[in-house]
Formats: structure tokens, sequence, C-alpha cells
């Protein structure tokens, strides 16, 4: 059921201490999408612990030093690290575990958008860097992450922003890494991830019904993604002009997520619904925990039904999660 941007602003303006999420981590939350989602759940002005992991803690010092100047109660806690890098990764979780007992919001939306050849694109793992950040640096933070949500008594979820809803069952199961060239663009590599996320999400949401698995689509948002991978030359430049008029700002794509992160749609503790409102349904149109919400840019909630049946029948849910635990396992 489409939820409105008023109505979402309207459940957004309700959150209190009892709805609020009192420890979150934010990967992704120094630019666009993230860097919005992380203003407004500050502006909520309630008691927050929130980590915030990022390459550049001198770049990003005055926008984390505003956050704190606008909202006393929170404590913000910069991170630096790598978390293209799945060592790296990994690092960063045994910080957070060391010093967390639980947590109640991972958010995940670190992107880079692939183009051209695969070389000069890898990371020093030897993945390209767009599947790293988009799929197996995300999944493996889960991954890790997921006792302490499990822990958590406070409406634990995970809010991974991707693009449900654009699942295709047209991907290489045999060479999910994308080594052969005729299998690395920028398209291809984003199926990937999208397929690779959507099974192992529906996987670990399954076996964890206590936390709510959340992947959504934000749809158009006119972060500048394309000029700033791009720059000036032409197509992509035109692709950016053409977005930045039909597409909806970082803000209000910011208050869609913190609308995922605090309301009772999506089951637990949220803020309660309106009147005319009703529960979320997940990909098995169940209610609650135990399976994973697909929700797109309208917030609808999808089920992609006809494309994880040919998912399954190609067995891609056990191949893409072998092949991850199979990266894991190099840093266990």
């Amino acid at each position: 059921m489409t939820v409105s941007i008023s109505e979402v602003k309207a459940s957004n303006s309700r959150i209190s201490k009892d709805t609020a999420p009192r420890i979150a981590v934010f990967t992704g939350g120094t630019d666009g999408i993230g860097k919005a989602s992380l203003s407004r759940l500050v502006a909520t002005k309630l008691p927050i612990k929130i980590y915030v992991i990022g390459r550049n803690g001198e770049k990003h010092k005055p926008f984390l030093d505003q956050l704190r100047a606008s909202n006393g109660e929170a404590d913000i806690i910069w991170l630096e690290g790598q978390v293209s890098l799945l060592a790296d990764t990994k690092r960063l979780c045994e910080i957070i575990k060391e010093r967390e007992e639980s947590l109640d919001i991972l958010y995940t939306s670190p992107g880079f958008l692939a183009r051209g050849e695969r070389t000069g694109v890898e990371t020093s793992e030897g993945l390209p860097t767009s599947l790293a950040l988009s799929f197996y640096s995300r999944l493996s933070m889960m991954i890790q992450l997921l006792p302490l949500l499990n822990a958590s008594a406070n409406n634990p979820r995970i809010v991974n922003v991707l693009a449900a809803g654009t699942e295709t069952s047209s991907i290489p199961l045999d060479d999910l890494e994308l080594k052969k060239p005729e299998n690395f663009s920028l398209m291809k590599s984003a199926r990937a991830s999208v397929v690779s996320t959507t099974l192992s999400m529906s996987k670990l949401a399954k076996e964890n019904p206590h936390v709510i698995f959340l992947h959504h689509y934000p749809g158009g948002v006119n972060t500048g993604l394309f000029q700033k991978a791009f720059g000036d030359k032409w197509f992509f430049g035109a692709a950016g002009l053409i977005l930045s008029l039909a597409a909806t700002t970082p803000e209000d794509a910011g208050e869609k997520v913190v609308y995922l992160m605090t309301s009772a749609k999506y089951g637990g503790q949220g803020v309660p619904l309106g009147a005319k409102m009703k529960l979320g349904l997940t990909m098995d149109k169940t209610r609650q925990g135990g399976s994973l919400f697909l929700v797109n840019d309208k917030l609808d909630e999808l089920q992609q039904e006809k494309v994880m049946a040919e998912l399954d029948r190609m067995n891609a849910g056990r191949i893409t999660w072998d092949k991850l635990q199979e990266r894991m396992a190099q840093f266990s």
C-alpha cells in the first residue's frame, strides 16, 4: 500500500523515546540518502547513540559537528574505515561488538558506480568495488552484527537501500564476481548486487525472525551521483539532468528511510499507524518478522513471486550464499 510523503512526515513527527532507536550503525551516512537519513534521525532531538562509518573523518568533521550541535542528546561516534574491504569491515564490526551489548538499527547504503572495464576498479581483495560495497561488505556487516540486533528489545531493524523490486533471473551464477569481461558493466554489476542481496537477506530474515529486514529502492533521488561518477561526459551529464528534474530530494528520501526504521507498519513496536493504514506485507505475505520486506520508492511492499520462483529453480539462493561465505571465510 502506497504511503504518501505527507503520511511519512506525519509519522516521523510522532517518533518518541519509546519508538526511536537507541543505538544505530550507519554505513553510507556521509553522503546522499544516507546523510539525509542520518540528519533526519538526529533531528528528532531524542537521545540516540549513532556509529557513523566512513573513510575520511577530517572531511566529514564539519557535518558531524553540526549533527552534534543540533541535538545535545545524541552521541555521534565516528569510526574510520574502508568498508569496501571485508577485512576492514570485520575490524569495524569487532569494535562495535566490543563496545555494545545490543543494536537497534543497522543502516547500509554505501555504493560505487561501475563503469568501463573491471581493471582499475578492483579492491585490494580482488572484488569489483561496486560489488564489494553494494553486496559483500553490507551482508558481511549484517551477519557479524546480527548477534547485537537479536539482543535488542527495541524493535531491531536492518534497512538496506539498494534496488528492491529490480530482481532478475538474468545473472551469471557461474561468475558472480563478474570476472569475465563480458559479465562486467554498470547494469550487470547492479543486477548481481540486487539479486544476491535479496536472496541473502531473505535467508537471514527467515533465520532471525526477531529482526526486521527491509530492502528498499528509493527511486530516482537527486544526489548528484552521476555527475560525481562521470564528470562532464555529455551522456551521463544529460542523464543526471533528467534525473534531477524527475527525482525526489535527498531530504524526502531520508524521511522515507527514517519511516522504515521507526513505523509500526513493518512490525515491532514502532510509531502507531494512522486509522486508514495497514500493516505491511513481507515477500512471504506475512505481517511480522521471519521474512524480508521489499519496499519501493512509493513505500509499496513487493513480493516478486515470479522472479523469485525462477531463482529458486536455478538454486540461486544457495549459490550466492556459498559465494558470500567463501569470501567471508578468508577473514574469519
